[in-house]
């Protein structure tokens, strides 16, 4: 799971918000394992998730902090 993790919160690098279904269909999940990573990154604050369009982008600290390490 925690390779699908990374793998989510690399198309949300960008900073732009992206659709949960856009997601699971570029990373080949399931509707129940794109729930359960956007609840577990919504949970822990990695992203921020916009119900009532179904769409997600990652925080901009997390976003930030993974820049840093990819550099360092």
């Amino acid at each position: 799971m925690a390779f699908k993790i990374a793998g989510v919160l690399e198309i949300l690098n960008d900073g732009k918000w992206h659709t949960l279904d856009g997601i699971r269909r570029e990373m080949n999940l399931n509707k129940n394992q794109i729930q359960q990573i956007a609840g577990f990154l919504e949970e822990y604050e990695f992203v921020a998730i916009d119900e009532t369009k179904k769409k997600m982008r990652i925080e901009e600290a997390v976003r930030r902090f993974l820049v840093q390490e990819a550099t360092s």
